[in-house]
């Protein structure tokens, strides 16, 4: 009879520390799922963020009997937001900037990216997912930029040259922070200088028609972010031949201060080429975010 109550306490003693186990585990999940909702949940009021970023690629050879070259290249920039979400408002401005140089052997420095991407929304918030809004977007460039061939090189643009500014009124769909869309009328204003290609010969061409633009991003967890948006504009003139932007970045935080980031561009404009252009990077960095 003694041992049946041994082996019997002994039992409820595992059960108990299985069950305060079991009950710590589920608290502690519970702690991560409500971070991860808080990562990507608007709150009331101001949202702001802005975060760096730069990463650096060097290679040196000296007296590498296989060969090589010696290659320096840099890259750095910012992302930032400032939106603010009321009752009856949503007012959402983001700014994206890059820059880099590349440097090999005794060549002159080259420019590998170069991209300022401004743009503000105001939504009227009427309804619970589709609602009014009118935008603004501003896409441009800093420094001049060059086309390659063998020892010569040919300047194909320059500082704001092309700028693209479009405007736009229409009806938005955002059932939450991570996920939102919108479409609606358009017009887009191309300057452009020097190089009257990038606006069918004209300084500043003005072109109306539709613009699609959808924004996506999700922040698995303070390691994690995905962040992609395509913007798509065709002018009534040629709905066929449209414009389209699509930006996608994958970023993993190794530390806190160090990332990896892979980053694809994928653009389209018939007035510039019938083809569509497509870059993509893989780069290891610094990363500091102030907000």
């Amino acid at each position: 009879m003694a041992r049946i109550i041994f082996v019997i306490s002994v039992l409820v003693l595992l059960w108990q520390s299985g069950f305060a186990q079991n009950k710590k585990l589920m608290d502690h999940l519970k702690q991560i799922e409500k971070k991860q909702k808080n990562y990507n949940k608007l709150q009331p009021g101001w949202n702001l963020n802005l975060s760096t970023a730069f990463t650096v690629t060097q290679t040196a050879y000296h007296q590498w009997a296989s060969g090589g070259s010696n290659v320096f290249v840099w890259t750095g920039g910012f992302n930032g937001s400032a939106i603010l979400d009321t009752t009856n408002w949503n007012w959402a401005n983001e700014a994206k900037v890059i820059f880099g140089r590349s440097k090999q052997n005794g060549d002159a420095p080259r420019k590998t990216d170069d991209l300022i991407d401004l743009e503000s929304v105001l939504t009227y918030k009427q309804k619970e997912y589709l609602n009014p809004y009118v935008s603004l977007n501003l896409q441009t460039q800093m420094a001049p930029g060059y086309k390659y061939e063998k020892e010569n090189r040919t300047q194909v643009s320059d500082t704001f040259d092309p700028a693209y500014l479009t405007n736009g009124i229409g009806i938005g769909y955002a059932p939450k922070k991570t996920f939102r869309t919108r479409i609606g009328l358009a017009a887009q204003t191309t300057f452009a200088r020097r190089f009257p290609n990038f606006d069918r010969g004209k300084k500043v061409n003005i072109e109306s028609g539709v613009q699609w633009v959808t924004h996506a991003e999700r922040r698995f967890s303070k390691y994690f972010y995905v962040r992609s948006r395509l913007n798509m504009f065709s002018s009534f003139e040629n709905l066929e031949y449209g414009n389209i932007f699509w930006d996608t970045l994958l970023q993993a935080s190794l530390t806190k201060y160090i990332i990896v980031n892979l980053q694809t561009f994928m653009v389209y404009d018939a007035k510039v080429s019938k083809k569509a252009q497509f870059k993509e990077m893989l780069s290891i960095g610094l990363k500091y975010t102030f907000i």
